[in-house]
């Protein structure tokens, strides 16, 4: 078990602070985590040789660096602090980033969600209406009707098709 005395001596600040570094971390872009995990090797390098490499120090580097990013950003987005113009714009790349990426991270996993509902739930029972000879709206109209599941006719193929290929692939 780790010593949450040296996690708190590492990282210059207690579980509370850590955890909203978390949810910091959470909500920015790829580019910025890259740049988060960048600055963190930054501060590794600086550091060897001198403390031990461990997995402990590697973790308390990466909330170091975030604790930097966390600062820099509300230091500019203080109201007393003046902003430059391209400060202001970079800001405004930087949030416009971080929504695109959180927006397409809930549409891929409502879809996945609803992917794997398909092909693990009803799989089977496409495959027995298909072979009844209903049509793709009628499938759907079905599911919505009796087990309150609104998919879309078009959605539906796509997954059915991808599992039946994989499915025959799998036996071939």
């Amino acid at each position: 078990m780790y010593e949450v005395e040296k996690i708190d001596k590492l990282t210059g600040g207690d579980q509370d602070r850590r955890r909203l570094l978390c949810k910091f971390y959470s909500t920015l872009s790829e580019v910025d985590r890259v740049e988060a995990h960048r600055l963190a090797g930054e501060l590794v390098r600086a550091d060897r040789g001198k403390v031990k490499l461990d997995e402990v120090y590697f973790y308390s580097a990466l909330m170091r660096a975030l604790g930097q990013m966390y600062q820099d950003r509300h230091e500019l987005l203080s109201r007393k602090a003046t902003i430059t113009d391209d400060q202001a714009a970079d800001i405004a790349r930087k949030r416009l980033s971080s929504f695109r990426s959180a927006k397409k991270d809930a549409i891929g996993k409502k879809r996945r969600k609803k992917a794997q509902l398909v092909s693990v739930r009803f799989l089977e029972l496409i495959k027995k209406l298909r072979a009844d000879g209903l049509s793709w709206r009628d499938c759907a109209d079905y599911l919505l009707k009796y087990h309150q599941k609104k998919i879309s006719h078009e959605y539906l193929r796509k997954v059915y098709e991808k599992n039946v290929t994989k499915e025959e692939t799998n036996n071939a």
